[in-house]
This record gives C-alpha cells, structure tokens and sequence, in this order.
C-alpha cells in the first residue's frame, strides 16, 4: 500500500474503511468490550512508565548515601536520563509498530522494561543505574508515545475524547503518582531500591496481561495479515522491500519533526508543559521538604507526608480529565455541526466532512490556564502564604497541563491518521530531551531565580506562545495541505 500523502488525509468523510458492521481487521466495528480492555492495557503501560520517571525522586538522598555521591547533578542523572530514554525510545518503537504493529510493539518493549527494572534494583554502583535507567526509559516509551495512536486506530474521530481523556491521565497523572508513592515507599522501607522493585512487579504484572489481554490495532497491519502477505516475506527480494519500508519507517518521525510546521509547533508546546511538569515535580521536594535548601522557603513537612504535596497537580489532571471526557467529544460535534452550517450542509449530529482543527478551543483554554497556575504557585510559594494555596496552583497548572496534552494528541491523531505514531513520536522526543534537561538543571533555576520569577520565566514562554492554535485554527488545512508527502 503506497503511503497517503498530508493532503490526502487532511479531511476525514464518514464512512472511510468502515461501513459499521464488525470486521476483525477494522477495529473501529469492534466490540465496545474488546476496545477499553485495549484502552485500559495501554493506559497502565502508559501510566506505570512516567511513575518510573519520578518515583526515584524521593529516594535521592538515600541513594546519594549509599553510592557516597557528593554531586547532586550526577545524583539527577539516573532521573533525566530516565525521561531521555522515553524521548529515544519512540525512534525505534513508532516506526517498528507500523511496519511490524502495534501489539508487537507495546508487549516486546514493556517485558523488556520489566526485565530492566529489575537490573535498576540490583544496581551495584551509580554508572550501572543510569546506563540501565536510560536503556529502561527507552524500553518504557511504547505507552507514553503508542497510546495516542490506537486510541485513532479504534475509535472514529467524534468518539475519541473519552478514550483520549482516560489515555492522556496517565502521562500526566503517572510522575505525579511516582512522587507520592515515593515517598510513602521509601519512608516505610528506607531504602531507594525498593522504588524500582515496586516498578518491577507492576510492570511485570501489565505484562502478563498484555501477552494475554491485548490486541492488535493497526488497521494497515491487521489487512496485510488478512491478505496473507505476511507470508510474502520470506522471498529475498521481499527482505529487500521491507528492509526499504522499514528505513523510510525509522526516519518519518524526524522528517515529521522539521518538515510539518504543524507537528513542529505541537511538539514544542508539548514539550514546554511536560517541562514544566517535570520542574514542578522537582521543585515539590524544595518547598514542601523537611530540609530547607537555602535560600528558598520551605515548609518543613516530614515523613511520607512530602510526597502528598505531588497531589495538587494530580488532582488538576483528574478534573481536566474529567472535562475532557465530557466535553471534548461535544465540543468536536458543535464545531463540525458549525462547519457543516457555513456550507450549506444539513444540520446533522455528526457532519459529513471533520476537521483535526475542532480540537484546537481546548488547546487555547490550556494554553491560557498553564500560565494562571504558575502565577499562582510561584508568588504564594515566595510569600509564604499558608501551604494550601501553592497546592491550588499547582492544581489550576496540572488541569491546563491536562487539557493542553489531550487537545494536542487527538489533534496530532486526527491530522496524521495513518502516520499518528510517528506524528506522536516526533513530540515525545522533544518534549523528554527538554524534560530530560530540565529535571537535571531545574532546582538551580529556582534557588537563583526564587519561586515567583522561576515561575514567572516559565508563564511569559506559555503566555508567547499562546497565539499558536489560534493560528493553526485559521491556517491548519492549508498547512497540512502543503506538507511533504511521508
């Protein structure tokens, strides 16, 4: 099948591989039942992967101790590169689940994140942890970089808010989550290690499920299968061709990332709010530890009770993801009922012709939340205000963060279709080299700049850069329209 080209797909229509009776190598007519078993297998991988990312935050200091480190930028390096290896690991997983599919892509990848998890625990000096927590980002990064993508494999563009919603907590929700049962994990066991055998068993656990539970999804895939030309391959000549097939597979993610202006700036937005998530979460530790770190405030909350601090964010993502989930869908009807009116189209519940651009209002909502959460979080953090209104902030940041990352990935879904994993692996690798760089610099930003303007530096970037989907609302069709082909 020759690759479509951006303008081939810039415009869905009803109907297009799908005439609503059940084919098992469509799985847009699959059951209900068969579709959120696939969802629910994918969000534990793509929650359990960004847990890992923090869940060894806490345990710093221990870990420090016990490898007699004096450095504190070495000390972060087992966590940045950790989030480095998510961003490398969609070059290779992307292209590989749409030569080879999704199901091999996910359960390959999460045995070998178990087996790596396990090789972190036993760690026996600082060198092997980080070379095995980079090998094990890269490992974890089929869930947080996939998932978007099957969500598109199996649901039609007006019914994907919901999936997308449940997906997108767990990229969000997950450091949050790590951060927490961090704490309580190391303050009931008093030892870093501990951290990484919990990741263990979890991952271990979803990847029995998913030998078992999960499911093929990606229709390209499931057709060859169907045709019986997987078989073809045993021919040298078809070695020759899917060799060439997998090469052009390998370098799209990339050639997405400089050649589509759209996929350019949905990545650097992702990767400013994952960023700044990531900050967030590193910056927990400084306000609400039990050691100040001069010359910032801190609140001095001892025990396991530190990393209930990571739960302002997290109950933001909750209540973006419940908006999401019952707003994003309708709001996607309303635009393409709208869309249809302006041409002269029946006012039917669904219009015959979707655009990825009905995404857009709920980037802008993000967009200007974000920076309302930082305002919040960093002044009263400065002022001292009473412990509960950095955590309000905190929430507003974690529910734009939310609202900005689902609109995103349905946007990216709906735009690229076919190529959606590449499209979602180009903004993974962005946005985890700059969370990369900025869990290992971050604490210094803030102990030089203090908590108002640490936080106010990162608002003006949002606030800049605001004016994007209102410009991709207007100029989107046209730019998808004018992209090469892939």
């Amino acid at each position: 099948m020759p690759p479509l080209s951006l303008k081939q797909i810039s415009v869905q229509k009803d109907g297009e591989g799908n005439d609503g009776r059940f084919d098992p190598a469509d799985p847009r007519t699959w059951p209900s039942k068969w579709k959120w078993i696939n969802i629910l297998l994918i969000s534990m991988q793509g929650t359990l992967s960004p847990i890992a990312s923090t869940i060894l935050v806490m345990g710093t200091t221990q870990l420090m101790s016990d490898f007699s480190l004096t450095n504190t930028y070495v000390a972060a390096l087992p966590i940045g590169l950790y989030v480095l290896g998510l961003g490398i690991g969609p070059l290779f997983v992307a292209p590989c689940s749409e030569v080879y599919g999704r199901r091999v892509a996910y359960v390959v990848s999460f045995c070998i994140f178990t087996v790596l998890n396990v090789g972190c625990a036993l760690s026996p000096n600082i060198g092997a942890l980080i070379v095995l927590r980079l090998l094990s980002g890269m490992a974890g990064s089929a869930g947080p970089s996939l998932g978007g993508s099957s969500v598109g494999d199996m649901f039609r563009p007006e019914e994907r808010g919901k999936a997308q919603a449940v997906y997108s907590l767990g990229p969000t929700f997950g450091p949050v989550l790590g951060g927490v049962m961090g704490g309580f994990i190391v303050h009931g066991t008093g030892g870093w290690r501990w951290l990484l055998w919990v990741m263990a068993i979890a991952s271990g656990v979803t990847s029995v499920a998913a030998i078992f539970l999960q499911r093929e999804t990606y229709r390209p895939f499931l057709l060859r299968q169907k045709q019986g030309l997987e078989g073809a391959v045993t021919h040298p000549r078809a070695h020759i061709e899917l060799l060439k097939v997998l090469r052009v597979a390998l370098t799209r993610p990339v050639r997405l990332l400089f050649t589509s202006p759209i996929c350019t700036f949905m990545s650097l937005y992702l990767s400013l709010i994952y960023g700044i998530l990531y900050l967030h979460l590193i910056t927990i530790p400084l306000l609400y530890g039990p050691v100040p770190i001069p010359p910032l405030f801190s609140y001095r909350w001892t025990g396991g009770t530190t990393g209930l601090a990571f739960l302002g964010a997290g109950i933001g993502s909750l209540f973006g993801t419940a908006v999401c989930a019952r707003f994003l869908n309708r709001s996607y009807a309303r635009a393409a009922r709208h869309h249809a009116g302006k041409f002269g189209q029946p006012e039917v519940a669904i219009a015959p012709i979707r655009m990825p651009e009905f995404r857009l209002p709920f980037l802008q909502a993000g967009m200007v939340i974000v920076p309302a959460g930082l305002i919040i979080f960093g002044w009263s953090a400065e002022k001292q205000t009473h412990w509960v209104v950095p955590l309000v902030g905190a929430c507003v940041l974690g529910m734009g963060m939310l609202m900005g990352y689902v609109a995103i990935h349905a946007y990216l879904v709906d735009a690229f279709e076919q190529y959606a994993a590449s499209a979602l692996a180009a903004a993974v690798i962005t946005r985890c080299v700059l969370t990369c760089v900025l869990t290992v610099v971050g604490s210094e930003l803030y102990r030089r700049l203090g908590y108002a303007w640490g936080s106010m530096l990162l608002a003006f970037i949002c606030i800049a850069m605001i004016p994007i989907p209102f410009f991709l609302e207007r100029y989107g069709p046209q730019l998808r329209a004018r992209t090469i082909r892939l």
